[in-house]
């Protein structure tokens, strides 16, 4: 159940009068008036010090700013959570939830995953459908949480559309993805139930469309560019 609406005066000076809005537990506004200045006075406007004590209240008054500031950062999110340090997740406000975002996902369990390799930023792809992304891929942005976040949330994982793939194809990218994981051929074909010849042949054409001469600067490539996807047993996990 909400509070009531709350509305208390932080700051004031002649003509102008700084109230804080509190609705529920998260949303707040700020509201500035000059509803008691003399009307010769003409249009006022805050004076720098009102003005700075504003900017401050802001992150007192909502918490998840921060957060939401470096989520505008990624181009096209659709859903995005914040992760907790205790392996949990919290919605992050203004972003609809999502199925793969939901509890005890595995899209989730990756992110964690993440977290812990020292990046600010990093990404993979997740395929929608079943694993062999009859519906195609999404992309999952993983964002260390700056410092000022709320305690006890540690990053944010967004979702947002695939623009580039090279034209590789769903078989190749989960080629890829256990390349990326350090698998031998051998172990490929064994993870995806191909043969070997298979699996060498799904390789020569990752290569060709990433324009690499080895499978070591693939997986290189496939880091830097976001085109990592988890192996079928961590989907799972």
């Amino acid at each position: 159940m909400s509070s009531p609406d709350t509305r208390r005066v932080v700051h004031a000076e002649p003509g102008l009068v700084v109230h804080i809005r509190i609705d529920d537990a998260w949303v707040a506004s700020i509201e500035i008036s000059t509803e008691d200045a003399p009307a010769s006075a003409g249009p006022q406007r805050p004076a720098p010090i009102t003005r700075d004590r504003c900017a401050g209240l802001t992150q007192d008054i909502d918490p998840m700013r921060s957060l939401l500031t470096v989520a505008r950062m990624v181009r096209g999110v659709v859903a995005g959570v914040a992760l907790r340090a205790d392996g949990g997740h919290r919605a992050l406000p203004g972003y609809p939830a999502h199925v793969l975002l939901g509890a005890r996902s595995p899209v989730l369990a990756a992110a964690h995953d993440r977290t812990g390799d020292g990046k600010v930023c990093s990404s993979f792809l997740w395929p929608v459908g079943a694993f062999h992304a009859p519906a195609g891929h999404v992309r999952v942005t993983v964002l260390v949480a700056p410092e000022e976040a709320p305690s006890g949330l540690t990053a944010l994982a967004l979702l947002s559309p695939v623009t580039e793939l090279h034209g590789l194809t769903p078989r190749e990218l989960e080629v890829l993805g256990l390349l990326v994981e350090g698998c031998s051929n051998r172990e490929i074909a064994r993870t995806l139930v191909v043969a070997p010849r298979t699996v060498a042949a799904h390789l020569e054409h990752v290569l060709e469309k990433l324009r690499v001469p080895t499978r070591t600067l693939a997986a290189v490539r496939a880091e830097r560019d976001g085109l990592y996807v988890p192996s079928p047993s961590r989907r799972n996990a």
